[in-house]
């Protein structure tokens, strides 16, 4: 990798986990020429970002921003096309296994939504076409951003899922209203929000007014932070027990979570882990998501059987996913964190 993608792989493994950055992606498809996926995917499971970097060395760059959005052209054809190749090497289910940056051994999912990007690192565009659009009923219109741009996506939006689904939101803005300088939207709560999409990713203030609010984003903040923190120490401190794919599906359970649930899980784990501390036991709270159609167990002092808790929960709900989370204290200061993640098998 060049000092411009490995720059990209590691600005994205601090907001996506290193569970979920793949960039080694080089193959060689029956011994022939050797091919490369994409220059980095963030990879969910069943949604994959495929990211195309595309890079100007500072000794080619000429200075004159004509000459230099020029490259840019140039690049973002070959990007368009190398695009098309990614979606057909993945929905082809003949990959070989990949490594993670946690360097764990990874199966992409042939059935996966694959969601194009184009990134570029180039300082001296200000201007650029903001989606690639296509030219024929077989192309597809892609996202394109600059690297600035991404990192600012990236702080903004924080929650994997979040990211995914603000791509998809971008490429519809772009493609019903083009390049547009200014937007005026009236989001939750009659918030009245104006964005200037052309500059600083501010498109993506818009997305949060129209999800969530303005106030009501800001507010889930600091629980956000919490939880990517507790996130980010999972597997250095807590998941030393466990399997190497059992830390990967924990991480991969979690990427999906949204702000609501965020708050809320954190709610019931802070309550939990100090219901623990006063010597409570057992089945302590509960979670439940009938769009993701899974349920959290929040237990104190010990895990319960997951044949003992199945039938319980079955009475309400039949989830996919049961996730068991134990807190238990070692003394005063110190605490411990078990899981027990059960997926249906049918």
């Amino acid at each position: 990798m060049n000092k411009s993608e490995q720059l990209l792989s590691a600005f994205s493994e601090d907001y996506f986990f290193k569970e979920l950055v793949i960039d080694e992606l080089k193959f060689k498809p029956d011994c022939s020429t050797e091919l490369e996926v994409a220059d980095l995917l963030i990879n969910l499971g069943n949604i994959i970002v495929a990211i195309q970097l595309k890079s100007r060395n500072d000794k080619d760059n000429t200075g004159d921003s004509i000459l230099e959005n020029k490259w840019l052209q140039k690049k973002c054809k070959v990007a368009k096309g190398q695009a098309k190749d990614t979606l057909q090497f993945i929905s082809s289910g003949t990959l070989p296994n990949f490594h993670n940056k946690r360097g764990q051994t990874i199966t992409l999912q042939s059935d996966a939504e694959v969601i194009p990007l184009v990134v570029f690192e180039n300082n001296q565009i200000g201007n650029y076409p903001h989606l690639l659009t296509k030219h024929s009923d077989s192309g597809m219109n892609i996202n394109c951003m600059s690297f600035s741009d991404y990192c600012e996506m990236c702080r903004v939006l924080v929650t994997p899922i979040e990211i995914v689904e603000y791509l998809e939101y971008r490429k519809a803005i772009y493609e019903e209203h083009g390049d547009i300088d200014i937007m005026i939207l009236n989001g939750h709560n009659n918030e009245m929000v104006l964005t200037k999409p052309q500059e600083k990713e501010s498109l993506v203030h818009q997305f949060l007014a129209e999800k969530y609010g303005m106030k009501e984003a800001e507010n889930q903040k600091m629980a956000i932070q919490y939880f990517r923190n507790f996130l980010h120490l999972l597997p250095e401190r807590t998941m030393n027990s466990l399997s190497k794919t059992e830390s990967y599906e924990i991480l991969l359970f979690f990427a999906h979570f949204h702000r609501y649930e965020i708050t809320e899980f954190w709610d019931l784990l802070e309550k939990t882990k100090n219901e623990a501390k006063n010597k409570q036991n057992g089945i302590r709270h509960s979670l439940r998501s009938d769009i993701s159609e899974y349920v959290i167990m929040f237990m104190a002092n010990g895990l319960v059987p997951i044949e003992m808790l199945l039938p319980i929960i079955r009475r309400v709900v039949e989830p996919k996913k049961i996730f068991e989370i134990d807190v238990h204290w070692y003394n005063e200061k110190e605490f411990g964190i078990d899981f027990l993640l059960w997926e249906d098998a049918k």
